[in-house]
């Protein structure tokens, strides 16, 4: 005698959605974005200006130099904060919010170094406007182009009250 499943366990064969979802504007899976910075000496300034991190990594020359590190370095807050750029202003775009960040620094950023965060889009919600992003940050310094952090993201986008209804209506 077989005992009946306490809960039935919901099964299907539906494809993952893939978007575009509207609530978002229209993202997709698969869809990509960059945005591309050059990080100042006044960056790191205000960057510990606003957090109160006065790291002597940052600021003391000497110190940074007798490091593992060789030289100053920036705050690890400045290579994350550029993915805030990336959110906000290309993918998804105007009103984006993280919900979560799962980021490894793979190298320091130093003055002077062009950063680019990169940005694809990996999940769509089907109907809230959520997505995840696979997310990577280069540093251009010379010619050389390095890889400081990598992760991925969720990303709500808060647009005003009515806009997705328009949306629908295109």
């Amino acid at each position: 005698m077989s005992t009946p499943p306490s809960k039935k366990q919901k099964t299907t064969n539906a494809p993952p959605f893939l978007g575009p979802n509207l609530a978002l504007g229209g993202v997709s899976v698969g869809d990509t974005a960059s945005y591309t910075r050059l990080i100042t000496e006044d960056h790191v300034i205000k960057y510990s200006e606003i957090t109160g991190d006065i790291n002597p990594l940052h600021f003391n020359k000497t110190y940074a130099e007798s490091t593992i590190f060789k030289s100053l370095i920036t705050h690890g807050g400045i290579q994350a904060g550029i993915l805030n750029a990336l959110v906000a202003q290309e993918l998804p775009g105007p009103g984006s919010v993280f919900m979560e960040q799962n980021l490894k620094y793979k190298k320091p950023v130093k003055v002077g170094d062009v950063l680019t965060a990169h940005g694809k889009v990996i999940n769509v919600h089907k109907f809230k406007p959520i997505c995840n992003l696979e997310v990577e940050v280069t540093a251009k310094r010379g010619e050389e182009v390095i890889v400081v952090l990598t992760g991925d993201v969720a990303v709500f986008r808060a647009t005003p009250i009515g806009e997705d209804k328009k949306e629908e209506e295109k």
